[in-house]
């Protein structure tokens, strides 16, 4: 094989993934963002950076959990940046950060958005794992698979995760 069927392999790799999983990354991304534009620019991004990393002469083993990985990632900066911006716009407006908000702000509106602040509560694997399951509709077996976890480790993780979140629910819509 010389090097230009290589380079036609990775491509052909690339495509393959692209075609597999863009509207899933888009979907784990628009969860996290709720905006459609910025959620394509992140999708974007994010398989722009796997191409990168393929033409580097890097392999990839797990194709999926990869590209969550870097999907993640870049969710993560865009919010690191973007807070970043809000926080200096809003105290040069004079918003004292100490002083106006608190935790139950976050907790007020409609149930969708109870579930979604209370899903930020939890950590990024977490999240990314009721995304996976719930959302995305994986079986236990392939996330298990994805975190090189065992199926019944993969499912008790689950169970906590969910029972963490209904206990949290059913919390909030008591003080109400």
């Amino acid at each position: 094989m010389d090097a230009n069927d290589s380079s036609k392999d990775k491509e052909q790799h690339f495509f393959d993934m692209v075609e597999a999983h863009q509207d899933a990354i888009f979907r784990f991304i628009y969860f996290r963002v709720s905006n459609r534009a910025v959620a394509l620019d992140i999708t974007q991004d994010t398989f722009t950076k796997t191409w990168l990393y393929l033409a580097s002469g890097k392999t990839i083993e797990y194709n999926e959990a990869f590209l969550y990985r870097i999907a993640r990632n870049a969710t993560i900066d865009y919010f690191k940046k973007a807070k970043s911006a809000s926080l200096d716009t809003l105290m040069e407006a004079g918003y004292d950060p100490g002083s106006n908000k608190t935790v139950d702000d976050v907790f007020r509106g409609d149930d969708i958005e109870t579930v979604r602040a209370l899903l930020e509560t939890l950590d990024e694997e977490s999240q990314q794992i009721i995304f996976l399951r719930f959302t995305e509709e994986k079986p236990i077996e392939e996330i298990a698979n994805m975190y090189g976890k065992s199926v019944n480790a993969m499912t008790v993780r689950i169970h906590r995760i969910v029972k963490k979140l209904r206990s949290a629910f059913d919390a909030k819509h008591s003080q109400e």
